[in-house]
């Protein structure tokens, strides 16, 4: 059996999109323009299947499901910049594995790109699974440390059962079964965790998370956010996937975007529309 990846999507929020791409030359007013046209974007929540000889993996868990009730306040004014009310009951991550089949008891791991609320609002659904969940060993301690939820873009309801199933630590880049490697990606929180997956036909593909929100983000140059823990180490870590890509020639699938990044062997790239389920990349 060999590997083969599928994206699901959870659900779309609108935000402007500048809180993603803050300072993008194309969006940035000057003396001779002085008014450019705003754009409201349909920011997708995203999560991947890799189906392996050596047991099924998900990565990343989009949105919880009861958002509205568990977010503090502080994120709910943020989610009035932002319309997590425009995600549909049946696209959080519950729903759209059922439809798909699945379980919480069908993956061997679940893989934690990063502890923020729009991305691991779905762990608590393998609490009872013999599923492992995988987190960086930083990121762990950060969410560990978290005095309380109001402060970052963290919900203590998203991870409050690590203290009756911890999560296994991960350390740097390190391969979880033959042709799927994490990779280290600090800046945008404590601990960000990319993941590389190699597969027959496609080739590799690089699994981002918020370490490169959108293909825009790319760059040369890079275009950064507002919204990172640590801006000098996320610019570091955006060299990183693009060192990764070129080596390997990858497809690059940011975090929060449906449009991918794709190397080639003679050192050309393009923007490439990446499918989700029921597309299968193998």
């Amino acid at each position: 059996m060999a590997i083969k990846m599928y994206g699901l999507q959870l659900g779309r929020f609108g935000m402007d999109i500048e809180m993603l791409l803050t300072g993008d030359p194309k969006r940035l007013l000057s003396r001779d323009q002085t008014q450019k046209r705003k754009t409201f974007y349909q920011c997708p929540a995203l999560a991947y299947v890799i189906e392996t000889p050596e047991g099924r993996i998900l990565y990343e868990t989009g949105v919880s499901s009861r958002w509205n009730e568990e977010w503090p306040d502080e994120h709910k004014n943020f989610a009035n910049t932002v319309d997590f009310a425009n995600i549909k009951a049946e696209e959080f991550l519950e729903h759209r594995l059922k439809a798909i089949g699945l379980g919480p008891e069908d993956f061997r791991y679940v893989v934690a790109g990063h502890m923020h609320a729009d991305h691991a609002g779905g762990l608590r659904l393998f609490e009872k699974a013999g599923t492992e969940i995988l987190i960086h060993e930083d990121e762990y301690k950060g969410v560990m440390s978290l005095e309380n939820d109001t402060s970052s873009f963290h919900c203590f309801a998203d991870f409050e059962f690590f203290s009756r199933k911890r999560p296994t630590l991960m350390y740097g880049d390190q391969e979880i079964v033959k042709g799927v490697r994490l990779v280290s990606l600090p800046g945008h929180s404590w601990g960000t965790m990319g993941m590389l997956v190699r597969l027959d036909h496609t080739g590799w593909v690089f699994l981002t998370t918020d370490a490169m929100y959108h293909h825009e983000s790319y760059g040369p140059p890079a275009i950064g956010s507002l919204y990172q823990m640590d801006q000098n180490g996320w610019g570091k870590s955006l060299e990183k996937i693009r060192r990764y890509a070129t080596k390997y020639d990858a497809l690059i699938a940011p975090g929060h975007d449906e449009c991918g990044v794709k190397h080639h062997a003679d050192g050309s790239k393009e923007f490439v529309q990446l499918k989700y389920y029921p597309g299968v990349y193998e």
